[in-house]
């Protein structure tokens, strides 16, 4: 798919305000391209803030291993806020060019770890997205 120069321009500064810890640049950029479509930016907005969380979440849970009397309840809304993230990324898919949809669904959202490692990345530059626009919410 192709990016829109302020997009591309928008996941640049992205990339450099994260110090360059962006993995998933391109369908981050996919993602910000999307907003752009009715209701698209409300969906990011939503998406971003449970990207936000999980990120956190996931940080925390491995920090404190399975053996800590918290970690069922984490891993429980963690599971919720995965499920809810999946369900607002196919949301904004829809509007999406024929492919791009299917390739996220095989790449993000197949039941195996190797699709949740790249979801979870995804998810972290979607958080960074998040603090950019807290960052320059007056601009």
């Amino acid at each position: 798919m192709h990016l829109s120069p302020p997009t591309s321009a928008l996941v640049d500064a992205l990339d450099d305000y994260s110090q360059h810890k962006l993995t998933r640049k391109e369908d981050l950029g996919i993602l910000v391209e999307l907003a752009l479509h009715p209701d698209g930016k409300a969906l990011l907005d939503e998406l971003s803030f449970a990207a936000k969380f999980i990120s956190k979440t996931y940080g925390i849970m491995r920090r404190i291993g399975m053996q800590d009397k918290g970690y069922e309840a984490l891993s429980r809304q963690f599971a919720e806020q995965m499920e809810k993230a999946e369900g607002l990324g196919r949301s904004l898919l829809r509007s999406a060019p024929a492919g791009t949809e299917e390739r996220f669904a095989s790449t993000y959202y197949a039941r195996s770890p190797e699709a949740l490692e790249r979801h979870l990345a995804l998810l972290y530059d979607l958080s960074w997205y998040k603090n950019w626009v807290m960052d320059h919410r007056t601009e």
